[in-house]
């Protein structure tokens, strides 16, 4: 039985590996750019607010008003348009389905699985 230090040790390189792959390398490149963009940090902001705002009065029964509604879409249109934040979420999608495969091989490691259940992913679809 492998050592702790060799698990540790593997799952280091592991990690280089993974900091090596194009959707990981694209995310944080464009993670720094939003860290240069002040107005799409401000609007992703202001979705993240609005959407705590509606997320605490759905969890304490309040109603959300028709305006708070409107807000919300215009905030989540302008999202959805602002050049930068398009691919920074196509580009988190694309890191999360990266890191799940992962996670789904190491599990079939764990399980004594050969290999992963590889199923037909649908096509990443991102709605904001």
């Amino acid at each position: 039985m492998p050592e702790e230090s060799t698990l540790l040790s593997e799952s280091k390189k592991l990690g280089t590996i993974i900091a090596q792959q194009p959707a990981v390398q694209n995310y944080r490149t464009l993670a720094r750019q939003l860290d240069l963009d002040i107005g799409a940090k401000n609007l992703l902001q202001q979705f993240e607010q609005a959407m705590e705002l509606v997320a605490m009065k759905e969890a304490s029964m309040q109603p959300i008003e028709i305006a708070e509604k409107q807000k919300i879409e215009a905030i989540q249109q302008s999202v959805a348009m602002h050049p930068l934040l398009k691919k920074l979420l196509t580009a988190q999608v694309e890191y999360m389905d990266l890191m799940q495969t992962v996670q789904e091989a190491i599990n079939s490691g764990v399980t004594g699985n050969a290999t992963p259940a590889v199923e037909a992913k649908p096509e990443s679809k991102l709605i904001i």
